[in-house]
């Protein structure tokens, strides 16, 4: 005689992406933040200024909203500290490339290598410090040149629109972009600085 045994098992429970934890709104807000930036650069490519400029106003609103949320809220996650500032790598780096075309007067190919260098040679101290268990926070100079660069994108993409006719904008607009490769050339050495101990231990 065989004695069946009944179990009976705890029901598993499947969690799909969207409702995950890591897909919380301050993560939306940054993907929706990426899928703008490609329309940001469609229309910048098609020179379609104005919507490029509210395209990318609303981009930079998502910025703030989702740091916003992320820390009144306490939904800092692994994912938003790495999607975040990629995203925003993303948009400026892909703004000032398109540019190389489009204003290629004002912003030439020297000054986008410098951009993108920095970005790829920041990311790197930051992976190899955070890989030792050395935090790497940014800094003053490291959020200014966020800043400026947002701005000056903002500028240059206002000035192809409706003041390149305008001798004063012109001036403007070089100034912002020097302004910007200086800043962001300091940001790249003073997180060099501050990561000489931990790079030097290696």
């Amino acid at each position: 005689m065989s004695t069946q045994l009944n179990k009976t098992e705890a029901p598993i429970e499947k969690t799909s992406f969207i409702n995950s934890p890591a897909f919380n709104l301050p993560n939306r807000l940054t993907l929706s933040r990426l899928i703008l930036a490609f329309i940001f650069f469609v229309f910048l490519s098609y020179k379609f200024f104005d919507l490029a400029l509210v395209t990318f106003f609303l981009a930079a609103i998502t910025d703030w909203l989702d740091g916003y949320y992320a820390r009144k809220r306490g939904l800092l996650t692994d994912l938003g500290r790495i999607a975040d500032p990629l995203v925003d790598k993303v948009i400026v780096c892909g703004g000032f490339i398109i540019f190389l075309n489009i204003a290629k007067d004002i912003v030439l190919p020297w000054m986008v290598i410098v951009l993108v260098t920095r970005e790829f040679f920041v990311s790197s101290i930051r992976g190899f410090s955070e890989s030792k268990g050395v935090p790497f926070a940014s800094n003053i100079w490291g959020k200014s040149k966020m800043f400026l660069q947002c701005v000056t994108i903002s500028i240059l993409t206002l000035y192809l629109s409706h003041l390149r006719n305008i001798g004063w904008a012109e001036y403007v607009v070089h100034t912002f972009m020097w302004i910007t490769i200086i800043v962001t050339l300091i940001s790249g050495i003073t997180y060099l600085i501050s990561a000489r101990k931990t790079l030097l231990a290696a």
